[in-house]
Formats: structure tokens, sequence, C-alpha cells
């Protein structure tokens, strides 16, 4: 505590750029609010942003003040996935953090003296913009952390549900061809977070219960790369999307139907990953009845389908049980993934093939490790054709 005193004094008296300070969640630390089939809320890890921690070490080092200042609400932590706890487990050294308590952070960054800040959030990156406005000896420079990661060449993509069981595509603005929402996966980042973030960044809507489909290997433009497929859910109806869905760039229109609606939408008109998704969904109809609230036995059903049953099948033929998650090797303890089993799965190569709808594509054997995020069960088994990659 004297410690923290001293660094906090010492930071008000010295605006001369010796103080640096970092917001934490999906800044720092990755992490979105997934929900289990029971409808617990838990915090799953996605990963960490690599040049961010160098930064924080290299500042240390330098001999600068680094403060981590968070919205997060002290009232709300706890010993296992507290700030502090998770900076510890990850070997972070700071030297304090201080808790807005869901206020924006303009205010404790004036008092504090930092002149460099990263952040994710745009509304409080404008909030800082216009503080300094009114204090003109607020000197102080604003960046977005994700300015600085670089993308790899693997992808996550997948569809959505609606309230009212409808699923959701996506049109691309580039193509205008019909494609599974997602894009590419950030250096350090996890599969499953990525599908949530990028669903979040190009159509506004917050994904929940992220489920993983399968991995394939496919081809785009000459380039190889892992494609991660998932299933989620929103909490509007097809009808209620229109007053929240917010298209960003990247997507020009959406389409809300049934299956058969959907395949009839995408006639000869879609991304190959569209097409693989949409046939590993046809493959599991399970997986879209069991979230339906009549169906026979739904709970039990819906249970299995995403892993949490004692079933090792989804009941669809030529299909074995859908993977879980686990805690990534680079999460910290106690903030791991759903359903986590504690045992690091070994990778192995494992055979998919989709079958392409364009009779014009060459078609090709694609072959996938199973994700460290992923654990149990396997993916489809078939002999029939991968396609090209297609949509990013």
């Amino acid at each position: 505590m004297k410690r923290i005193f001293e660094n906090f004094k010492k930071s008000l008296d010295n605006r001369n750029g010796d103080v640096v300070t970092f917001d934490f969640d999906n800044t720092i630390v990755k992490s979105f609010l997934n929900k289990t089939a029971d409808g617990e809320e838990r915090y799953q890890f996605g990963g960490v942003n690599k040049e961010i921690i160098k930064r924080i070490k290299s500042f240390k080092q330098s001999g600068k003040t680094v403060f981590v200042v968070t919205s997060r609400d002290t009232h709300m932590e706890d010993a296992e996935t507290s700030v502090k706890s998770i900076l510890s487990r990850l070997k972070i050294d700071v030297d304090a953090v201080f808790y807005t308590n869901g206020e924006l952070k303009a205010r404790k960054l004036y008092e504090l003296g930092s002149t460099l800040h990263y952040d994710d959030d745009p509304k409080e990156r404008e909030a800082i913009e216009a503080y300094k406005k009114l204090h003109k000896d607020f000197k102080i420079v604003v960046k977005d952390p994700e300015d600085l990661i670089k993308d790899i060449e693997e992808i996550s993509k997948g569809v959505i549900l609606t309230s009212d069981f409808k699923i959701l595509i996506a049109q691309r603005s580039d193509s205008y061809e019909w494609d599974a929402p997602g894009g590419h996966i950030q250096d350090g980042e996890e599969a499953p977070f990525a599908f949530w973030r990028e669903i979040k960044e190009e159509l506004g809507l917050e994904v929940k219960e992220v489920q993983y489909l399968d991995t394939l290997e496919t081809t785009w433009k000459g380039i190889t790369k892992q494609s991660h497929y998932f299933f989620g859910r929103i909490d509007y109806s097809s009808d209620e999307l229109e007053g929240v869905i917010n298209l960003q760039w990247e997507v020009s229109d959406y389409f809300c139907g049934d299956h058969e609606e959907v395949m009839r939408k995408i006639a000869g008109n879609a991304t190959q990953n569209l097409e693989n998704v949409m046939q590993m969904l046809q493959m599991q109809q399970e997986l879209l009845e069991s979230y339906q609230p009549h169906s026979k036995n739904h709970r039990t059903k819906k249970r299995t389908m995403i892993g949490l049953g004692g079933s090792k099948t989804t009941g669809a033929k030529g299909l074995k049980r859908v993977k879980n998650f686990k805690r990534s090797k680079s999460a910290p303890a106690g903030f791991g993934a759903l359903e986590e089993d504690g045992n690091q799965l070994p990778s192995k190569k494992i055979k998919n093939f989709i079958s392409s709808s364009n009779s014009d594509k060459k078609s090709k054997t694609n072959k996938s490790a199973v994700p460290n995020w992923a654990h149990s069960g396997n993916s489809l088994d078939s002999s029939d054709d991968g396609g090209e990659g297609g949509g990013e």
C-alpha cells in the first residue's frame, strides 16, 4: 500500500512523460462473456496482446511509471479473476492498478499525470480527447492497442442463430457474395474470441454460447490457411435485428432465415466458408433443434449437443461429439474457457472433407490439427471434396 501511495504522489508531481497507462480488458488480456447450456455466464479467456505486454516491460525497464487503469468495479473483483491476480499470473509487473468503477477514465488519467495511454474502447479515447480540450495542461497521447496487432493466416467464421431460431448470414461488400460472418485471427488471439470480436466489429452484435464446429485447411487466392468454424446465438429475434445491427464497411447486407431459406438465398453466390459451415449445420440438425424450447427433452438434448452431456455423438450419422473449449496454455488459472477439463489435448491430424456445391471449383483434401482451445470429440469424417477457402 505504501508503494502505491508513493507512486501515486510521484505521478501527480511529475507530468514530464514518465507516466504511461494501460487499460486492462481487451487491451492487455482479451476475454468475452460466454454462456453455458445452463444459462450461466462466464468470462472466457481470449488471448493476450503480445505487443502491449512487450511495451509494458520495455517502459518498466526504461524507468517509466506504469499504471493499469480499468473501468472494472472493485466490488465485482474476486481473488481468481481480479486484474492484479491475472497480471501476477502472467508475470506482468506494473506500479499500481486503479479502478474507475464504470466511470470514464479521462479524469483519472489527468490526475495520474499520464502522457501516454492505450485503450481499446473508442468511447474512452473520445472522452480523453474531449477532456484535453478542457485542460490545456493535459498533454496525453492516446493509442488504440489494436493498431499494434497483426493478423495471422488463420480465420474464424461461423453463423449466428437469432432468438426466433433464424440463421444470420452476411453479404460481403467487395464481392457481394454471401458469407459466414467473421474474419482473421490476430496474433496472440484465440479463435473463439476472434469469432466473437469479428461479429461485434462487423455487425455490432455480441454473440453468446459460442460453439466450435470444426477446423479445415482452406485455400483462397493461392493461400492455404486454417479456417475455424463456429456457431453462436444472439438475444434478438430476426424482426428486432434492423434496430440493433450495425453493419460496418466490410458488410453490405444481411439475411435471416431457416436452413432451407438460407440455402435458396445463397445458391450460386456464396463463399466456400459459408458453404462449409452450412453443410456442417445440415449434418447436425439436432444442434439447431436443441435450441428450440418446444423440442422434446430440450434441456437434455441441448446439453448433449454442446458437449455437457454424456453422449459421445451428436446423433447425426458420421459425426462425433462437437468439441468443447478448454483453457488455453496461456490462460491464467481461474480465467479459463467453458467446461475445461484440465488436460491439454495432444495435437493430432484429422481429415475433414466438405463437398462444394460449385462444380467449377477444384476439390482438394482438407486436413487440420485439433486446436489447443478445443478438446474431445472429432469432426466431419466423410470423403467429399474441399474446394477453395473463399471469402475471408
